[in-house]
């Protein structure tokens, strides 16, 4: 009982001002931690693998965090205004019913993100201990599900104490990947434009991916701080992918074959233990992935059995998408894996219509002062479907098809511009016209006038 004290007894509920007692500047370690991973450095090699550069390398990850980490720092200070979790707000422009569209997307996408990571922690415990691959996968998974099931105050603990190891862990890396350039050329003076676009918008939709997670942690800061609440997690995303990626494209750029984590474990002890770090720091990342992942199973729940969550449900909800996440990753192996690492870059074209879609209500229509009670009536304002969003969020995904470009498909736009994937940007102008018009020209299905503000 003492233990169950201790545990968040929240999900998809809407916080009340006397209990919001976060900072909004907890969310600059939040999410500088999100990316302090081995997977973004590996990303970052990418840029030199497809023909750039380090210095066009390097101005195409700024860029790209750039204008990504706007979209992702939206959504955080959406958090604080409405108190709720993102996909639960997702009621207002999709239906209470119509809301589940998204949610059953996005929990894919939390589970399909905490299965790679675990299966990655996992190989590297291996490589490290010689153990079992199965074993450590359940091992590793023990103290994730436990800071997940903690919630907030352990969380936000753990994430800056992560952030401030990992701060002082990408100076040493920057010093010594500088200090083992020998004679690598790192500009070539040549100025490739797809490979420029292909890597910024690899990392715009990096942090696009990061819009489904942030009100859940946001909206537990209080809403005067909905301002620095977006500055602050727009530095701490920014900030981590950014690095992170251009010491990948730095790796890369000293080696033959990409392999940038074996160039870091032959930079010495020091570069070992740095790689180590980079593979194990995932554990708590990952634990972002089962809170999250836990908030939507019981929302979409709540969608048919209305309840009020207790420390218990939140236990089972979190050991059951543990047991799930262990499960592909220990049986799901071979070819079923790597199918469903592709079809993670898929589920990105389902988030950006609907990343859109919400930003463009709250902050563009402004449809955002709707009383925290109507996101929990079936019969409410919000109707039970609005089919009108549903219609904008399908065209808008077949409207991306064609300008794909992924190791299974490859759309005939997207060939006939040397492969360059533009769909992130195709949705995003798509979805925001359609939406916008379709709010303008017709009678809205919402009005804010008639309804209480959240805080009242």
């Amino acid at each position: 009982m003492f233990l169950l004290a201790k545990i968040e007894d929240v999900s998809h509920e809407f916080i009340p001002l006397e209990k919001r007692n976060n900072k909004a500047s907890e969310m600059f370690f939040t999410w500088f931690s999100a990316s302090t991973v081995s997977t973004t450095l590996v990303t970052g090699a990418l840029a030199i693998l497809v023909g750039l550069d380090f210095l066009w390398a390097t101005i195409s990850i700024i860029v790209g965090h750039a204008i990504g980490a706007v979209i992702m720092a939206l959504h955080a200070a959406i958090g604080p205004k409405s108190g709720l979790p993102q996909v639960v707000q997702s009621r207002a422009q999709f239906g209470y019913y119509g809301a589940i569209l998204p949610m059953v997307i996005i929990f894919t996408m939390y589970i399909g993100y905490g299965s790679t990571n675990t299966v990655v922690v996992g190989q590297g415990l291996q490589e490290t201990l010689g153990l079992n691959l199965n074993l450590m996968v359940i091992l590793s998974l023990i103290p994730t599900v436990l800071i997940a099931i903690f919630g907030q105050s352990i969380l936000q603990k753990s994430l800056k104490v992560f952030t401030i190891i990992f701060i002082f862990i990408f100076v040493i890396l920057t010093i010594l990947l500088f200090a083992n350039l020998n004679n690598t050329q790192l500009i070539s003076g040549e100025f490739n434009l797809s490979a420029f676009i292909l890597m910024a918008s690899i990392c715009v939709t990096w942090q696009i991916t990061y819009g489904p997670y942030v009100s859940d942690h946001t909206r537990f800061i209080r809403p005067e701080e909905s301002k620095k609440t977006f500055y602050y997690s727009y530095a701490g995303t920014f900030l981590s992918s950014a690095w992170l990626m251009i010491l990948g494209a730095l790796s890369a750029s000293m080696v033959t074959d990409g392999n940038v984590m074996g160039q870091i474990n032959s930079l010495g002890t020091i570069g070992w233990i740095i790689a180590f770090l980079l593979t194990i720091g995932i554990l708590i990342i990952n634990s972002l992935n089962i809170y999250g992942a836990g908030i939507i199973l019981l929302s979409i729940i709540s969608n048919f059995i209305p309840f009020k969550t207790t420390a218990k449900l939140r236990v089972i909800a979190s050991i059951a998408i543990a047991f799930t996440i262990a499960l592909i990753a220990t049986v799901g192996a071979g070819n079923f894996m790597a199918n469903f690492q592709m079809y993670l870059v898929f589920i990105l074209f389902f988030i950006i219509p609907w990343s859109t879609i919400t930003l463009m209500d709250f902050f563009v229509l402004g449809r955002s002062h709707y009383h925290h009670s109507e996101y929990g009536k079936k019969d409410g304002i919000f109707k039970a479907f609005n089919t009108k969003t549903i219609a904008v969020y399908l065209i808008t995904i077949l409207i991306q098809v064609p300008f794909l470009n992924t190791e299974i498909y490859v759309g005939p736009i997207a060939k006939a511009m040397n492969g360059v994937d533009i769909a992130w940007i195709i949705g995003i102008i798509v979805a925001a016209t359609l939406y916008y018009v379709l709010i303008k020209i017709t009678v809205p299905v919402l009005s804010s006038s008639n309804t209480p503000s959240l805080e009242e």
